[in-house]
């Protein structure tokens, strides 16, 4: 979604700059340094900050599960590691709500950060309604999405 909000308006600033260049108006090129700079730039920052919330993802295997967050790479956390799971929500100002799932360990060392955003969500939520079936109950109660 953002990639998609992030590349639509640097298209519109590069169309945008394009234009002012072409005119005949005598700051034609500064403003097509103002398109660049604001609309493109700022559309490309959009779209990196899309890029980044796409590329979390999870990965759920029957002894460990693979989780990723962001451009980091691949952590694989056991099975045996999960022993407490946590909900957490937010929500600013009546915007969009992100649904988080936190596995700890018994020591309470955070495992992994989890959102409903991530790809292999469904996958993971699956798994644990099958292999930890009391904590996911804990979960559902709390209120997370299936």
């Amino acid at each position: 979604m953002f990639e998609i909000l992030g590349g639509l308006v640097a298209a519109i600033g590069l169309f945008g700059g394009l234009g002012e260049l072409l005119s005949d108006a005598e700051d034609g090129v500064s403003s097509f340094g103002f398109f660049l700079l604001f609309f493109v730039g700022g559309g490309g920052l959009v779209f990196v900050f899309g890029l980044l919330l796409s590329a979390g993802r999870i990965k759920a295997y029957d002894r460990h599960l693979d989780v990723k967050s962001g451009f980091g790479r691949y952590r694989q956390r056991q099975v045996g590691d999960i022993h407490t799971l946590r909900f957490g929500s937010q929500s600013q100002g009546g915007g969009p709500t992100f649904i988080s799932l936190t596995a700890w360990d018994e020591r309470r060392k955070k495992q992994f950060v989890v959102f409903t955003g991530y790809r292999g969500y469904g996958e993971l939520i699956a798994w644990l309604k099958q292999r930890r079936p009391e904590q996911w109950a804990d979960c559902e109660r709390a209120g997370i999405p299936c």
